[in-house]
Formats: structure tokens, sequence, C-alpha cells
């Protein structure tokens, strides 16, 4: 038995704001017993209702990539170790509802403390949160999300937590925050920029390559062999023609694609009928979701989200685990 209907009423303006929506803690606060975050929530369905004035609803969360997966793992295990260093000794410590909690990325970091400036300057609203038929919002009890305490190698104690997207706020002993895909790509060892790592003019010229060459065609043939497909069709050492260090080019991190990707869209208008729309299965990383909305026209309106969880065996909804 659990509540799979979520409410939310969102303000929108004439400027593009962004809002977050939190489903692990917001189905916690309802049904009272702790979902946890490092999960793949299922929507089945997100319903938009309004027809007070033109606008636009953009949605969007995290790629659901093998360097997603991987980095939240690889920051799970270091968090385990991180605290197994004084629970082996003292088991009773840990805390009745100790959770792995991370962020979506630095801009839902900013809401979940209250909102404020972003990524780009964009307007960061606090976090939406459920409410009942008559506009009455859920209250909430504990939600901390993990700290990691490193000494990373200076006389004091580094503080920081972890996100999926983006990258690093802060600098070596003073970090704020840790964008897991970025860490992840920077600590892994990788192809080559170039495979096979050859000198393309002399393999070309060699003898035994060009025993049977009647012209110039062998040459022309070796080169097209080696050159043609020798990088990959993703993103390494460099973008633009700048040199870029291995784990920001990975899709997710500072420096390729850093914040959510859109994944639907949604616009109203005031004529009737058109109030309501509806998308259908979603899988959110984290169960985070991020809406961008503004009313291109001006003015201001109140605008309602209905999600409806995936039925299925994680506490009567649909969820696996990313750990």
């Amino acid at each position: 038995m659990v509540q799979r209907y979520l409410k939310y009423t969102v303000a929108a303006t004439a400027a593009q704001r962004s809002s977050y929506i939190n489903l692990a803690k917001d189905l916690s606060a309802v049904n009272r017993q702790l979902f946890r975050q490092a999960r793949m929530y299922k929507v089945k369905s997100i319903t938009l209702m309004d027809d007070d004035n033109a606008k636009y609803v953009q949605f969007a969360t995290a790629g659901d990539t093998w360097a997603m997966r991987n980095g939240v793992k690889r920051a799970f295990k270091r968090w385990n170790e991180m605290n197994k260093q004084v629970l082996k000794d003292q088991p009773s410590l840990k805390a009745r509802w100790n959770d792995f909690k991370l962020y979506l990325s630095a801009n839902h970091r900013i809401a979940e403390n209250g909102g404020g400036t972003g990524t780009g300057g964009l307007t960061v609203l606090p976090m939406e949160s459920p409410e009942d038929i008559s506009s009455n919002n859920v209250v909430y009890g504990e939600w901390d999300f993990s700290t990691f305490e490193s000494p990373d190698g200076t006389s004091s104690v580094d503080g920081y937590e972890v996100g999926i997207l983006g990258g690093h706020i802060g600098s070596p002993g003073a970090y704020d925050y840790v964008g897991l895909i970025q860490s992840y790509g920077n600590a892994r060892g990788t192809v080559n920029a170039l495979e096979p790592n050859i000198n393309a003019a002399a393999a070309s010229d060699d003898p035994l390559v060009n025993l049977l060459d009647a012209g110039t065609q062998f040459d022309e043939i070796a080169e097209n062999i080696i050159q043609e497909g020798d990088r990959p069709p993703y993103a390494m050492d460099e973008i633009d023609g700048e040199p870029v260090a291995l784990g920001e080019a990975y899709v997710g991190a500072s420096a390729n694609m850093p914040e959510e990707l859109m994944f639907a869209e949604l616009n109203s208008s005031s004529v009737v009928g058109e109030g309501l729309q509806r998308i259908y299965n979603i899988d959110l990383p984290l169960g985070v979701l991020r809406m961008d909305h503004a009313l291109p026209e001006g003015g201001s309106t109140n605008f309602t989200i209905i999600i409806e969880m995936a039925e299925g065996p994680y506490k009567g909804i649909h969820s696996e685990s990313l750990l």
C-alpha cells in the first residue's frame, strides 16, 4: 500500500525559472517510510493542468548512461569505505534512517537549500513540495544529503557534498560540491585519443605494406584504413580545439552538457480544452525532476503538476537501485 499520486503547484512568471521535485524525499514524507535516494524511479505519467496563460514547461533529468551509473556506484563505495573507518569499532553509531543521498546537480543543491541564482544566472526556486486538494503542503522530517569528509592532503578536513552532473565547486582542500561523472572520468583509465596510435605516413610507406603495390594505391588505402575511424565518436581530451581533462569531456561533466537533459516540453494556452497535457513513462535518476518554465507573453500563473508513480515491487512502486 503506497500513495503513488503527488500533486504540486508551481508558480510561473515571464522570466524563465527552474523548479525541482525530489520524489524520493516526497514519497518518504507522504508515506512515512524511507524511499532511498540512489535509485531509478519510474514515473507512469506527468500531468500538467492550467489554462490561464500561454506558457511552456520543459522537463529534464540526468541521462541514463553507464558513466552516470558507474559514477554513482563509485561514490557510494567510497562513502561506505569512509564510514566503515568509524563503524568498524562503533557500529551502534549508525543512524536508523542513514542513507546515501546525493544531488542531481549543483542547481538541485541550490533548490534544496532554499533557492537562489544557478548556472548562467538562472533563477532556481526552492524545492516544490506535494500538497492536498486544498493546497496544504506536506510537512517534512529530516532529509540530509551525504557529506564526504576528506583530509585531501591538507592539515584540515574538507567536507563536501556530491551530485551527478556538472563540474566541481571549490578547489583541493576546499571543495563544496563534487560532480560524480566528472570525478569518475578523471579517475579511470580509458582508450587512447588515437586508435591505432601510429604514424600514418610511415606505416603507409612501409616496404612490406607496399610489397604488391604497382603504384600509389596501397599508400592511399593504408592511410584511409588507419585514419578513418581512428578517433572515438565522443569527446576525449579536447573540445573545440582546446585541451580539457578527460573527466570534463564526459557527457554530464563541466565541459560537455553539464546540466540536465530535456526529455519533454508541454505548452499550455488560454484556449479551452488545451489546458491539460500529459507525458508518460519516464525514468528519473534519484527521482529528481527539473522543470524550466516561463510565460513568454508576460504575466504570471500557477500551474498544477500531478505525478503518478508506476506500480512495482519496491514499497509499492517501480524503482531499481543504482548501487
